[in-house]
């Protein structure tokens, strides 16, 4: 899909002024991210540099971002993380404000944006949904990060919506593998971030407050591949009623 500049020219000025951002505290990091993502056993170190560096852009992009939690969350657990996608700058509010190591499976295409590429060719995974192949490799190596005690990020849309905040319909993905693996799910409720950086098709943003609600766990023990879709169901209707609960 092709990017368009805004027609509203602070909305434009401004996403030029975070992009710059971005670039500048990538490339400033990029020794200690590079150092990091080396090598396997550094992966927590370039874990806590994208945190710092999402503090960095959330900072001077002038971006506030409120995180509640239902309950405490367990640094010894891991978690199938679950959000909403909703906009461009979802990982950076995730990876600054989350307090626990984790990882993101996302589409192959961020694997080819020069920024985030690093990342999904280390310590993220790249997903190519239309290779069989490389989507069993990619399922594959999410198995071995969770055996590993990690948690992992998987957005269950799959995409953002062309009528965010509305959802559509969740993917199997991440409740298989949570039911595989006998992990958790971690429902997170994203508000405000699509009017902040809009993944709409248009390059275009603005400073403001964001909130993210992390739910309480959903236990998968016990459960099999059977119950994916009364999974699916139930972690739409925890987000879903959040959304409604401030107005969307």
């Amino acid at each position: 899909m092709a990017i368009k500049l805004s027609k509203n020219p602070i909305k434009a000025a401004y996403a030029i002024y975070f992009g710059f951002w971005v670039v500048f505290w990538f490339l400033l990091l990029y020794p200690l991210i590079r150092f990091g993502l080396s090598n396997p056993k550094r992966y927590r170190f370039a874990h806590l540099v994208r945190k710092f560096w999402g503090k960095m852009l959330l900072l001077f992009g002038f971006i506030r971002v409120q995180t509640f939690y239902e309950v405490p969350l367990d640094p010894k657990q891991s978690y199938m993380i679950v959000p909403n996608h909703t906009s461009q700058v979802d990982i950076v509010t995730l990876a600054a404000k989350l307090p626990i190591f984790f990882n993101f499976m996302a589409k192959a295409e961020l694997e080819r944006i020069p920024v985030f590429g690093i990342w999904f060719r280390t310590i993220d995974i790249a997903v190519e949904r239309k290779d069989a192949r490389k989507s069993a490799l990619a399922y594959r190596k999410a198995l071995n990060w969770i055996e590993e005690g990690n948690s992992m990020v998987i957005f269950p849309e799959g995409t953002i919506s062309s009528q965010v905040p509305k959802m559509i319909k969740f993917k199997d993905g991440p409740f298989r593998i949570a039911i595989e693996k006998q992990i958790p799910l971690l429902p997170i409720t994203i508000i405000g971030n699509w009017e902040l950086l809009p993944d709409q098709g248009v390059f275009e943003g603005k400073p403001g407050f964001a909130y993210q609600y992390v739910h309480q766990p959903i236990s998968t023990n016990g459960l099999t591949l059977n119950d994916i879709d009364l999974l699916k169901d139930k972690v739409y209707q925890v987000i879903n009623n959040k959304l409604q609960a401030n107005g969307y």
